[in-house]
């Protein structure tokens, strides 16, 4: 098994130049890249285009969340660029999630189930008086009902997650943070090898790789706890 190809960083600059230069340091260590809003919203679809000429598979992540003409209509727009995966949030309804998969072509669509800067105060505060695990297992039940590709969640639900879904279903997990460096808004964390360990399919990277004056150092901590955690080749 090859380790990189289960960390895609997150490249989360407005400045594409700084993107960029992120990216020539960390390329040839990692498995992809994912742009998500900040990036988006600064550079477009040409900027999108710009970073898919490194060759790495791209996650757009502009977790989509809207009646489902007008995601329909911003997927197919933002499909131009060709993006392996692109996100909506699972609670845009079934209805949603069965239109794109009608017209999705080779993209795989994930599902953002509930983000990891959020916990179960959050949720009581939403008036919603379930568990974070529990509120995670209703969606992901949503996800396999409308045959999504993927879904994120945090690592701290991989388990519950993989005995609902199909085995061909990835997922994907955001709050991934290594033992020395700070924790920012994640609220839901898990070392890098214990989340693969649990069964994740894709970490998702980003602060602890982009905000390291040592990228390549960072990342063969990540490698060397996911040895630490299983049992494979580097």
């Amino acid at each position: 098994m090859n380790i990189k190809k289960h960390i895609f960083c997150a490249i989360d600059y407005s400045e594409i130049k700084d993107a960029i230069s992120k990216i020539n340091i960390v390329k040839n260590e990692i498995g992809g890249i994912k742009l998500g809003l900040e990036f988006f919203v600064a550079n477009g679809l040409q900027g999108v285009k710009r970073i898919k000429d490194f060759g790495l598979p791209i996650f757009l992540d502009l977790k989509l969340h809207d009646i489902p003409n007008t995601v329909l209509k911003a997927f197919n727009a933002s499909s131009i660029v060709k993006p392996d995966y692109f996100s909506v949030h699972l609670t845009g309804g079934t209805e949603m999630l069965k239109k794109l998969k009608e017209i999705k072509d080779e993209i795989k669509i994930v599902g953002i189930t509930m983000l990891t800067s959020l916990n179960s105060d959050n949720l009581r505060s939403f008036g919603i008086r379930l568990k974070p695990i529990e509120f995670v297992k209703h969606l992901v039940t949503v996800a396999k009902n409308s045959s999504v590709d993927a879904i994120v969640c945090s690592p701290l639900e991989i388990i519950e997650v993989k005995k609902i879904l199909p085995n061909n279903v990835e997922i994907i997990t955001p709050g991934i943070r290594i033992s020395d460096h700070k924790i920012n808004d994640q609220k839901r964390f898990l070392s890098p090898g214990k989340a693969l360990k649990n069964g994740s399919d894709i970490l998702i990277i980003g602060r602890p790789i982009t905000e390291s004056i040592d990228p390549i150092g960072a990342i063969k901590i990540i490698k060397e706890d996911i040895i630490k955690n299983l049992v494979i080749e580097s």
